[in-house]
């Protein structure tokens, strides 16, 4: 593979696409920053951990507007060595899309709770209209299924990538076996998220409509998901920092090394943040 001056692969760009992304980062991430001011006059324990959750995905999504303006800022030579200079682009890129997407289902997960508070703090008694409570339920499960459409389209998007970044580090398609983990590890991802938040979108429901009990929310691992995220900061913002600094023989190989940090912060690490937040959907014990 001789890359051209986009470094480009599959007909997609990850130089020409990082100044939007850059934006939409760091829109993101001021969104978070007013969600926080919301959050905190709520002395609820559920507010607590949606403020913590809120910070570190701040922390993520500023610090992944800076990655990308870094790629916006990347000039490929005509002449010379382009691969190394578009390999380090590509470590670059996937460290940040693996901050987007956690960033992204953070910023829905939180979300989530906020809604689910408003609903359980105003749900109406059993002297409601059915209409009512319908439409309380309805609002305390959006946040839920909008946290698995978040979950589910950056799983998608951080595949794509992470396979584009290894026929990019390796000049040719992947192997047959490596393309078909990622496929099937992704759609694992996705089924167990997507019955995480069926049962407890259920469960929430069905403790809002019996007037016998009262609804108390369980948090389940949305400190996992905190702490995940802040290791995954950490991680893909050195990656980004230093990627420049690799030895170019190391890239160019390239080095095993680099590939599996690589996909640890633009893989693995986001996925382990994404399922940590469908497992803490709102729902009860």
């Amino acid at each position: 593979m001789n890359p051209d001056t986009a470094c480009s692969t599959d007909q997609w760009s990850m130089l020409t696409s990082a100044p939007s992304t850059s934006q939409l980062a760091g829109v993101l991430g001021g969104f978070l920053i007013t969600a926080i001011a919301l959050l905190f006059d709520r002395n609820s324990r559920e507010g607590v951990h949606t403020l913590a959750l809120f910070s570190c995905a701040v922390l993520v999504l500023m610090l992944d507007s800076f990655v990308f303006s870094l790629i916006t800022g990347t000039q490929v030579p005509e002449d010379g060595d382009r691969r190394a200079t578009c390999v380090v682009a590509w470590t670059q890129g996937v460290s940040a899309t693996g901050m987007l997407a956690a960033g992204t289902t953070a910023l829905f997960g939180g979300l989530a709770w906020m809604l689910a508070s408003h609903v359980v703090n105003k749900f109406p008694d059993e002297t409601a209209d059915d209409r009512d409570i319908r439409a309380f339920c309805f609002l305390a499960a959006l946040g839920s299924w909008l946290t698995f459409a978040a979950a589910m389209s950056t799983a998608l998007i951080m595949s794509e990538t992470t396979i584009d970044y290894l026929s990019f580090m390796y000049r040719e398609k992947p192997a047959g076996w490596a393309i078909a983990m990622i496929i099937a590890v992704t759609s694992v991802v996705v089924l167990v998220d997507l019955r995480l938040v069926i049962v407890r979108t259920w469960r929430l429901r069905r403790s809002l409509t019996n007037t016998a009990e009262t609804t108390l929310l369980e948090m389940r691992s949305i400190r996992l998901a905190t702490v995940s995220m802040l290791v995954l900061a950490i991680l893909a913002s050195a990656l980004a920092g230093s990627a420049s600094r690799i030895p170019d023989e190391w890239l160019s190989a390239p080095h095993l090394g680099v590939v599996i940090v690589g996909v640890l912060a633009g893989f693995v690490l986001p996925t382990i943040v994404s399922t940590a937040i469908c497992y803490s959907v709102p729902s009860t014990g």
